[in-house]
């Protein structure tokens, strides 16, 4: 297995700008968009049609029947969505996005070709973000799944010091059994038996220390059989 590198994406480090993940003067003509954590901004068959860039803040993108709650992923600042697909949008906190209607964007992408790298470099790392999802539902387990979703955060945003990597955690319980497909008891439950195997200690609500990651890497290589 190859070495773990902790190293934070552009998107977690201070300072970051997300504009510069595109070309100059790409962002003129956008329309900014502040809205309050917890608001619904997109969900299936709506008639809006416009496409969003994250600004700050997150947005959650999932799915959803009566029964429950399947999330594909967090836009995070410089992230790309849209409004016109078969899943919710809801901000996670508040939030400043940058808006414009699809056709307009669309056009824009026709007369300025130089734009288009940026935008699949931005949407290829989220299609990689939704293959890994439903690799790890068809052939990971929940602990996998698990064990491999806190590797990948400590990866990005894991500091190191003392007793292991310190890892801030921005989201819930019942946020993480959401993006894993699982339930907030399962999670917890795993969470607590790591703890008892000394692999990890909670510092707070929102933040992990992880003492073997390595260990905790090769817990997320485990299949579903």
């Amino acid at each position: 297995m190859s070495p773990i590198s902790i190293a934070a994406p552009p998107s977690a480090t201070p300072g970051f700008d997300p504009a510069s993940r595109f070309p100059p003067g790409f962002l003129e003509g956008f329309g900014v968009r502040d809205l309050p954590g917890g608001y619904l901004l997109a969900t299936p068959g709506q008639p809006l049609d416009q496409v969003f860039i994250v600004r700050s803040g997150r947005v959650r993108v999932y799915l959803a029947s009566e029964a429950r709650e399947l999330s594909l992923g967090i836009r995070e600042p410089g992230d790309v969505f849209v409004s016109h697909t078969p899943t919710f949008g809801e901000t996670l906190e508040p939030v400043t996005l940058w808006v414009l209607g699809t056709r307009e964007f669309a056009a824009r992408l026709a007369r300025e070709p130089s734009i288009t790298p940026a935008i699949m470099r931005v949407l290829g790392r989220i299609l990689s973000n939704a293959v890994a999802l439903v690799e790890d539902l068809a052939f990971r387990d929940v602990p996998a799944r698990l064990a491999r979703f806190l590797v990948r955060q400590a990866e990005q945003r894991g500091v190191m010091e003392e007793g292991g990597c310190l890892l801030p955690l921005r989201l819930g319980t019942e946020d993480i059994a959401c993006l894993l497909g699982t339930t907030r008891q399962s999670v917890s439950s795993q969470m607590n038996q790591w703890q008892r195997e000394g692999l990890l200690t909670r510092r707070s609500r929102h933040a992990l220390l992880i003492h073997d990651l390595p260990a905790l890497a090769l817990r997320s290589l485990a299949s579903s059989g």
